[in-house]
C-alpha cells in the first residue's frame, strides 16, 4: 500500500497515466485490402510488462465507378447500339484525377459485354509502385426498342449485317 501523502498526483498511485498519442501512418501506393501496418511497442504500458503492438489494418472503400482486382481496375460503360457499331470516344476520370481518353479504332465493332484493355492505367503494384496494373472497360450495349421505317432501309442494304 502506498501512503496517501506519497501517492503521485497524476496517476493517484496506479503507476500508469492515460496519454493520447497520434500515430501517423503512410499507406503505400497499391496496398491491398487487409494490409497490416504494425507499430511495435506503441500499445498500453504497465509496470513490469512489455508494451504491446498497435496494428493498423487497411480496408478498401467501394468506389462508385471502379472495381479493384489486385492492381487491375474495371469499370462499366453503357453505350448505344449506334456507338457500338460506329465507335466510341469518351473521357474517363481516373482515381488520381487524371483524364484518360478512350477511343475505339475505326471500323472496330464493340460487342455486348466486350472488354477493352488500357494497359498500365490501373493501380500501382504494392511494393513495386513504378509498375501498374491495367484498366478494363466492360461495355454494356443498349438496344433500341423499335426502329423507324426510314432507318430500316439503309440497314437492309448493308451486306455485312445479312446472315447466310
Amino acid at each position: 500500500m502506498i501512503d496517501e501523502k506519497n501517492k503521485c498526483k497524476e496517476c493517484n498511485g496506479k503507476k500508469v497515466c492515460k496519454e493520447k498519442k497520434i500515430i501517423e501512418v503512410n499507406i503505400d501506393k497499391g496496398s491491398p485490402n487487409g494490409c497490416v501496418y504494425t507499430f511495435h511497442g506503441e500499445a498500453d504500458e504497465y509496470p513490469g510488462q512489455e508494451p504491446g503492438d498497435v496494428l493498423i489494418i487497411c480496408q478498401e472503400k467501394p468506389h462508385k465507378t471502379f472495381k479493384r482486382k489486385g492492381a487491375d481496375i474495371m469499370m462499366e460503360k453503357t453505350i448505344t447500339l449506334y456507338e457500338a457499331l460506329t465507335g466510341v470516344d469518351f473521357m474517363v476520370t481516373h482515381l488520381d484525377g487524371q483524364k484518360i481518353r478512350v477511343k475505339s479504332t475505326p471500323g472496330e465493332v464493340i460487342k455486348p459485354d466486350g472488354i477493352k484493355t488500357i494497359l498500365d492505367k490501373g493501380l500501382p503494384f504494392h511494393k513495386t509502385s513504378f509498375k501498374f496494373g491495367n484498366l478494363f472497360i466492360l461495355f454494356k450495349v443498349t438496344f433500341p426498342e423499335k426502329l423507324e421505317e426510314n432507318a430500316l432501309k439503309p440497314l437492309t442494304a448493308l451486306s455485312f449485317m445479312k446472315t447466310s
